[in-house]
């Protein structure tokens, strides 16, 4: 399903509307009635929509929403606003017939009992409204992504290259700045490879800390490294411009081993144009203790702002990989 077509609106906004329409509804009381029921019901079936495509919704989803919304929050706002719907149904049946059944004077009092009854049913999921509001707004700007389809995961500390890679190799086109944390967010371009696309994902940075202890941002990736199941390449800034020395840059990679799981892992050795000798000898050393220990399978030198550097790179992990 089309996410764009989807707009839920908010509690007011669906009173906006009954307002709109009530003044120009057919004077009978039958007739008011319905418009509000109408009204209420065809302005929620967007949430009985949004609602069957998030059980069909890939884990990777789901781990976004989560850091974002709690899923306990999103499912509570589906059952308000589903229970809201079956109930307006019934007193809209059930206020129909005594309208029906009553005098005229009698009628416009049952008319009032039964459009505040129907109303306040959804007053009172007005924040569940909002929320689910907030949600689409959130998943129609998420990037596609085929989980099925072939993937790159772009990984690492902030600020060493991995929004640059991204560029040099695909048609993703992330910001780029110098200070970290400049990639809050999951970006994807693609890698033609004639036969395929190849999806690459440049992800935001890693701190050496447990996955426990990360930021919203920092989650954000290891919901795509955890949850995606592609190749992993992980890179590692060697020059006097990093934020973290060697030794913690790779200790990241200890640190989300588990959540990488079984998935093939690259190192790169980035901005090798501007480092020293000595450290991206330190580095490299770093890369084949990992390498040793079957947590690694290829170690690379390079420069991303190169594009024949990077490109060689990513063809050769598809080369490994056997896509």
């Amino acid at each position: 399903m089309d996410l764009k077509r989807i707009v839920i609106l908010s509690y007011e906004e669906i009173i906006e509307r009954i307002r709109a329409r009530y003044s120009r509804a057919n004077k009978s009381e039958i007739s008011r009635l319905q418009t509000i029921y109408n009204i209420v019901t065809s302005s929620t079936q967007s949430v009985e929509e949004l609602s069957d495509v998030l059980r069909g919704l890939h884990s990777f989803y789901w781990k976004l929403i989560e850091i974002e919304f709690n899923r306990s929050n999103v499912e509570e706002a589906l059952r308000c606003v589903t229970r809201a719907r079956r109930l307006s149904k019934k007193f809209w049946e059930k206020y129909r017939y005594l309208i029906l059944a009553s005098t005229s004077r009698e009628s416009r009092k049952v008319l009032r009992e039964g459009r505040g009854r129907i109303l306040s049913l959804y007053k009172r999921c007005r924040r569940h409204l909002l929320l689910l509001k907030n949600l689409i707004v959130y998943l129609q700007r998420l990037p596609s992504i085929n989980p099925e389809e072939p993937i790159l995961i772009v990984a690492g500390p902030p600020n060493v290259g991995k929004s640059t890679f991204v560029r040099s190799i695909s048609t993703g086109k992330p910001e780029i700045a110098n200070y970290p944390f400049t990639t809050k967010h999951i970006t994807v371009g693609h890698r033609d490879y004639g036969r395929f696309k190849l999806q690459v994902i440049d992800t935001p940075g890693l701190l050496d800390r447990s996955v426990e202890e990360m930021n919203i941002i920092e989650r954000r990736a290891i919901a795509a490294l955890g949850e995606l199941k592609g190749i992993i390449l992980f890179l590692i800034d060697p020059s006097d411009q990093s934020h973290l020395d060697i030794n913690r840059q790779f200790r990241i990679i200890e640190n989300i081993v588990e959540v990488l799981a079984d998935k093939p892992l690259f190192i790169g050795i980035n901005k090798v144009d501007i480092a020293s000798k000595e450290r991206i000898e330190e580095a490299l050393m770093k890369a084949e203790e990992l390498k040793a220990k079957g947590i690694a399978l290829n170690i690379y030198k390079l420069s991303a702002l190169n594009r024949e550097d990077a490109s060689n790179v990513v063809d050769d992990i598809v080369s490994k990989c056997k896509l």
